[in-house]
């Protein structure tokens, strides 16, 4: 069966080639940091090791859901280096955000996002690359982004509480085919015309890289979003790696 996702939350079954629940998660997303950690394996290339993935450990995960994160991890890590050359990426019609002034840029393929095909590595919604210390931009993550149809309150069970949604509520963008990240919204939660919202819809991100919070980490900071009402930010520090050798928040 395909991995691509196609044809709403039924579709979650062909992802993760197990039968995933599509209902809302309603217990809070506590930070993991309870049991031992043991974070995840790391190539000589820097990014994570798709033969050593093991995210067990997590309080309240069926094996179901880590089996689901741990595919979703997987195939992300084999599929995205596609795209490790930015002017490819280019080329496939990824564009700028123009977020780039902490170092990070998200570049977006925004025909991707409405087109019923999700969780899907080989179409990712949005790359983030970061600078390098040689100033070349280097791969981190995708960040998968649901139809409009889905919100904080109906995501699909994903991974349980290995992954956490966000959406952006607080940011304004230049309207147009490729839009540009301008600023924050208003007091009131508004975009100054002609800037609009965008990115309002439910995502997450999945690192190839190490992160300190875990492979599914939002970025931190003014940029971590908002998560669903009763939840805090999680920070997997179970599968997190070492300060030293994390690249994300």
């Amino acid at each position: 069966m395909p991995y691509g996702c196609r044809g709403g939350v039924a579709g979650i079954v062909c992802v993760f080639l197990i039968a995933c629940s599509g209902g809302a998660k309603e217990a809070a997303k506590p930070s993991v940091t309870s049991v031992p950690a043991h974070p995840l394996a790391v190539r000589a290339d820097g990014t994570l090791d798709p033969g050593r993935i093991d995210l067990s450990g997590v309080p309240g995960v069926t094996g179901a859901e880590q089996v689901s994160a741990e595919e979703l991890l997987r195939r992300t890590i084999l599929t995205l280096p596609r795209w490790n050359d930015l002017a490819q990426a280019k080329r496939d019609g990824f564009v700028s955000l123009g977020d780039g002034g902490a170092g990070a840029t998200h570049y977006m393929h925004w025909d991707w996002i409405d087109d019923n095909d999700f969780f899907d590595p080989s179409r990712p919604e949005s790359l983030l690359y970061r600078t390098g210390p040689d100033g070349r931009p280097i791969l981190q993550a995708a960040m998968f982004i649901l139809p409009k149809r889905y919100t904080l309150d109906n995501t699909p069970d994903v991974g349980g509480e290995l992954i956490q949604f966000h959406i952006h509520d607080n940011l304004c963008f230049t309207d147009g085919p490729a839009p540009k990240y301008a600023r924050p919204t208003r007091l009131d939660g508004s975009c100054t015309p002609p800037l609009v919202k965008l990115l309002t819809n439910a995502m997450i991100h999945v690192w190839i890289r190490p992160n300190r919070c875990g492979p599914f980490a939002e970025v931190g900071g003014f940029a971590a979003g908002a998560v669903k009402s009763g939840e805090k930010h999680a920070c997997d520090r179970t599968h997190g790696s070492p300060a030293d050798l994390a690249s994300g928040p």
